[in-house]
C-alpha cells in the first residue's frame, strides 16, 4: 500500500521549508537512474496576481530545486506550467510570483507549455479521443510534481491528478463537461511522475481555484502515488470522496491507489470550506452557456472560446481581484505566520 508522509513546517520560513522538504526527499528515496537525464518539474501558476493559495508557493519552489539540483548534478530540471485558457498570464506568474529569480539562481530554464509545439496521441477513451500534449512531457524522462492543494469548483478538488491537467495546455476548456473522466486519462497518459509534493503552507478552500478563500495550514504532503497523496489530501481536507470522482477513475485506470498508509507527521482534519458553483460566477456562466442548445455548441468552438477564457480571466483579475482579493492578500500579509514570505514577492511591493 503506497505511503503517503505529512510534514508540518515549522518555523515558517525558507529555513523552515527547507528542512521540511530534505525530510520528504530524504522520504522519496529518489534515484539518478529515476530522474534520468531530464526532469519536468510541474509547478502550479495559474495566476499573475498573488493570491496565496492559488499557485505553488515559492518557498516551497525554492527549496525543491536547490535540493534538486544538489542531489541530481547530473539531470538537467526544467521548471514549467501553461497560459490558461485565452490568457497569456505564465511569464507574469513567474515574476510577480518570484519564479524567474528562483530559477535563474538554480540555473534551471523556465518552459511555459502552451508556446511548445504539440504531439497528438489517440487515448481509446470516448471522453479525450484525442490528447495534444507539448513537447517537454514527451522529452522528460520524470516528473516531479508541485501543485498547491485547492478546492475546486468544477474537479472537486485541485491537488496532484488535477495539476497534471496543465500538462495539456492546448483547447482543454473543451474538456470541461468531462473533467474528472479527463484528468484521469491524462494521468494515465503521462506515466513519467516519480514524485508529488503538495503545498498546503497555505491552501485554498470555498469556491477555488481562483475566487476562493486563502487556508493557512503550513503543511507539506508528498507520495510517490498521485491518488494516494489526493487520497489523503481529501481526507485532511475533511471533504467526501464523491467530490472529486477523478480520483476513483484514475484508479480505476491504473494510475494509482486511494488506499494509503501515512507516514511523517500527525495530523487532523481541517474541515476545508467545499467550493460552490454558484460563488464562482464565471464557471457558473459558462455552465449556463454550454446548456443553451445550440448556442453552447457555437460559443466553445476553438476560434471563439479563448475569447471568453480571456473575458473570464479579466473579471477574475480586474474585477474580483480588486473587490475581494485584495482584501484577502492583506490578511495574510499581515495576519498569517507566512505573511513575511509574501511580502518578499516581487508581486507583493507596495500593497502594505
Amino acid at each position: 500500500m503506497p505511503e503517503v508522509f505529512c510534514r508540518a513546517v515549522a518555523p515558517p520560513t525558507e529555513a523552515g521549508m527547507a528542512s521540511a522538504v530534505e525530510d520528504v526527499l530524504d522520504f522519496a528515496g529518489l534515484t539518478p537512474g529515476e530522474l534520468g537525464a531530464r526532469c519536468l518539474v510541474k509547478i502550479n501558476a495559474m495566476s499573475q496576481e498573488v493570491l496565496p493559495g492559488r499557485n505553488t508557493s515559492p518557498w516551497l519552489v525554492e527549496a525543491v530545486l536547490g535540493q534538486l539540483v544538489r542531489r541530481f548534478p547530473a539531470t538537467t530540471f526544467v521548471l514549467a506550467d501553461s497560459d490558461v485558457a485565452g490568457y497569456p498570464q505564465f511569464a507574469r506568474a513567474c515574476l510577480h510570483w518570484g519564479y524567474l529569480d528562483i530559477a535563474a539562481r538554480h540555473g534551471v530554464k523556465i518552459v511555459n507549455l502552451a508556446r511548445q509545439e504539440y504531439r497528438e496521441v489517440s487515448t481509446g477513451n470516448e471522453a479525450c479521443p484525442v490528447l495534444a500534449f507539448p513537447q517537454a512531457v514527451f522529452q522528460a524522462d520524470s516528473i516531479v510534481n508541485l501543485p498547491v492543494m485547492k478546492t475546486h469548483v468544477l474537479s472537486g478538488i485541485s491537488c496532484c491528478l488535477k495539476n497534471h491537467w496543465g500538462l495539456l495546455p492546448r483547447l482543454r476548456y473543451q474538456f470541461h463537461q468531462r473533467v474528472h473522466e479527463v484528468i484521469a486519462e491524462i494521468n494515465r497518459q503521462v506515466d513519467q511522475t516519480v514524485f508529488n509534493i503538495l503545498d498546503a503552507t497555505v491552501a485554498m478552500e470555498a469556491s477555488g481555484p481562483k475566487t476562493g478563500l486563502p487556508r493557512v495550514c503550513g503543511l507539506i504532503l508528498a507520495g510517490r502515488d498521485r491518488v494516494a497523496t489526493d487520497s489523503a489530501a481529501l481526507d485532511y481536507m475533511g471533504l467526501p470522496r464523491d467530490m472529486a470522482p477523478h480520483l476513483a477513475l484514475s484508479q480505476e485506470a491504473g494510475v494509482g491507489s486511494l488506499a494509503y498508509t501515512r507516514a511523517g507527521d500527525a495530523v487532523q482534519p481541517a474541515g476545508f470550506i467545499p467550493p460552490q458553483l454558484g460563488q464562482d460566477l464565471v464557471s457558473l456562466l459558462e455552465r449556463r452557456l454550454r446548456a443553451v442548445p445550440g448556442l453552447g455548441k457555437m460559443l466553445y468552438r476553438p476560434e471563439i472560446a479563448p475569447l471568453l477564457g480571456w473575458a473570464g480571466t479579466q473579471y477574475n483579475e480586474q474585477v474580483w481581484f480588486r473587490r475581494h482579493g485584495r482584501a484577502l492578500l492583506q490578511e495574510i500579509l499581515h495576519g498569517s505566520p507566512w505573511g513575511e514570505q509574501y511580502r518578499r514577492l516581487p508581486g507583493c511591493q507596495g500593497r502594505d
